[in-house]
């Protein structure tokens, strides 16, 4: 699928990041990695343990998984999650889909953007082809499974 390499844009990480203070980019590319430590398609981070490389209890990893395929992605972050190591997710919102209900069960917060969709980047320039919304799903360890629900507005997460 060809937007599976576009990029988040880097307001949004950065904004995400001042919370998290992510110590690695999970599902990234040597063109739109987001942080230092960055795992790529080549690297599958999915054929791995995530807390043998991040194992410090409270350390989170960013995670913008490619959208053809989220599933594997979001057991990788609850399988984390269970082990000391949170995970913020960046994905499409679609409620409809069996992945989405499993991130919901699991994650302990939910963060819907509105009023309006993230362009995301492809070498650099942002798209306007993103057709559904966005969430992010965060995995904290202390907190699996409460699922508070949040919204945050497109233009709080750009300025």
């Amino acid at each position: 699928m060809a937007n599976d390499n576009w990029a988040t844009p880097q307001k949004v990480y950065d904004k995400l990041n001042d919370e998290f203070n992510f110590c690695a980019d999970m599902a990234a590319s040597d063109q739109n990695y987001k942080h230092v430590n960055y795992w790529t398609k080549e690297d599958s981070s999915l054929y791995f343990d995530w807390c043998d490389e991040y194992n410090s209890m409270g350390d989170f990893v960013w995670c913008n998984p490619p959208y053809s395929n989220i599933a594997p992605w979001v057991d990788k972050a609850i399988d984390a999650q269970f082990k000391g190591l949170g995970t913020v997710m960046l994905v499409m919102a679609d409620p409809s889909v069996k992945w989405f209900a499993k991130a919901q069960k699991y994650a302990s917060e939910v963060r819907f953007i509105t009023e309006g969709r993230l362009a995301f980047l492809n070498d650099g320039v942002a798209q306007s082809g993103n057709n559904k919304g966005s969430v992010f799903f965060i995995f904290a360890p202390k907190m699996i499974g409460t699922g508070i629900t949040k919204y945050v507005t497109r233009e709080s997460l750009i300025k």
